[in-house]
């Protein structure tokens, strides 16, 4: 088979991308891709729940700093078996982001209603999330928590906001008077990073967004695919998640992408999904 120079590079980084994201999935316990040992032991365990949720990336200043009248965001992300959810307090209260109050999106509860009886599931997973904070005044301020939780564990961690001496020109008013004109552009507050799962067992992807008038969210499998639509494979959540059914590396392994927009703007993210066998 030949296969010409552009098939070729775009082969040769999946493939990359593929080894990059396994290996920083598997290094939630110190898995590494170099032991097929330790890959064959973390397929056995399988049951779900034994691994513990850790916070990923940057950990949190003990204090955030901002100047009046600007936009500013705070981002969290965190990992583990079962892959957690994240949502953010304000002095110990919880912030709505989007506009479902479902309990369900919580948790990913769609997989668990999909999957198969005793069906052994994996749930290897990182997830993002951001909490953004518009036109700050000093009534932001205060003590904001990112809280990492799954059905059998929870974590946080926090920042106090404190606003800074300098003053804007720009009113709190003028500020909101113009946001408001323009609308609220969508943003996408709550996503799936990295999931790692076995094979025929179902998965939910997460792609929660914000915005005025409210987002419309779409998926695409590979950044040049079609817009994915229900079919026997795929469900379309009204939360903006994607619950993909019996998933096979064939078929699923790769890079999703969740599109959100409005009349104000687009937001977009990208979801790396390894199917494997149990």
């Amino acid at each position: 088979m030949i296969v010409d120079g552009d098939r070729l590079v775009k082969l040769m980084t999946l493939i990359f991308t593929a080894l990059n994201q396994i290996h920083f999935a598997f290094s939630f316990k110190g898995f590494s891709m170099r032991s097929p040992e330790q890959f064959s032991m973390l397929a056995k365990r399988g049951g779900g729940g034994d691994w513990r949720v850790a916070f990923k990336g940057d950990k949190f200043e003990e204090k955030t700093f901002a100047a009046r009248q600007d936009d500013i965001v705070l981002e969290c992300e965190a990992g583990g078996s079962p892959s957690p959810t994240i949502h953010w307090l304000k002095d110990g209260e919880r912030i709505q982001q989007g506009v479902s109050r479902d309990y369900l999106d919580d948790e990913a509860a769609y997989e668990e209603k999909l999957k198969a009886g005793d069906q052994r599931m994996l749930r290897l997973g990182k997830v993002k999330s951001k909490l953004f904070l518009d036109c700050v005044s000093d009534r932001d301020e205060g003590v904001y928590t990112c809280v990492a939780e799954t059905p059998y564990e929870r974590i946080a961690q926090t920042t106090v906001l404190q606003m800074e001496d300098s003053i804007s020109s720009l009113s709190r008013k003028s500020c909101l008077t113009k946001k408001a004109f323009r609308g609220e552009p969508a943003r996408i507050h709550l996503w799936t990073a990295v999931r790692v799962e076995f094979e025929s067992a179902p998965v939910q992807l997460f792609c929660r967004a914000d915005g005025y008038p409210a987002p419309t969210c779409t998926w695409r499998y590979t950044d040049e695919g079609k817009p994915i639509e229900d079919d026997e494979h795929h469900k379309l959540l009204p939360n903006g998640d994607l619950l993909i059914g019996q998933i096979s590396w064939r078929r699923n392994m790769g890079d999703y992408y969740c599109m959100c927009e409005n009349e104000s703007g687009v937001d977009e993210i990208s979801t790396f999904l390894y199917p494997t066998r149990p």
